[in-house]
């Protein structure tokens, strides 16, 4: 009797981990956002609405040189930010010609979050991304339309 209530035991216990298994995978598979687009010397072009960088310290970031954004440590959203996958310091790939059809993306909602790194993919016709790569706690991923 024992035996089986401890194969039912971890049989449930493998079931609840496989369905918890696609939420945190979505979030590891697209964990960052960007913050803006730098141009060739080095200048915001444009930074993105909504998103403050910190440092550690929590102070803002304010210099748009590669040494200072790469003391950020954190980013404060004041609106849901599309979280998409790492390119890290990868030339961008061509999307397709045409939009897609609508639908749900994931985001990460307003907040303080922290910042594992940050990188730079490079466009085509010059100038950077500012791509943070965060530590996104599933609770605050939201589901957007776009």
């Amino acid at each position: 009797m024992n035996t089986l209530r401890t194969a039912v035991a971890a049989g449930l216990a493998f079931a609840a981990a496989a369905i918890a298994l696609p939420s945190s995978a979505q979030v590891e598979a697209g964990n960052c956002i960007l913050a803006g687009r730098l141009s060739d010397d080095a200048k915001w072009a444009p930074r993105m609405a909504g998103v403050e960088l910190l440092g550690q310290d929590g102070r803002a970031v304010t210099g748009a040189d590669k040494q200072a954004l790469s003391g950020v440590r954190q980013v404060k959203l004041s609106a849901p930010a599309l979280l998409s996958r790492c390119d890290g310091s990868a030339q961008l790939a061509l999307g397709p010609d045409a939009p897609g059809p609508k639908a749900k993306v994931p985001a990460i909602g307003p907040g303080v979050v922290a910042v594992e790194a940050v990188s730079f993919p490079k466009l085509r016709r010059g100038g950077e991304l500012v791509e943070l790569r965060l530590a996104v706690p599933a609770d605050r991923v939201v589901m957007l339309t776009r």
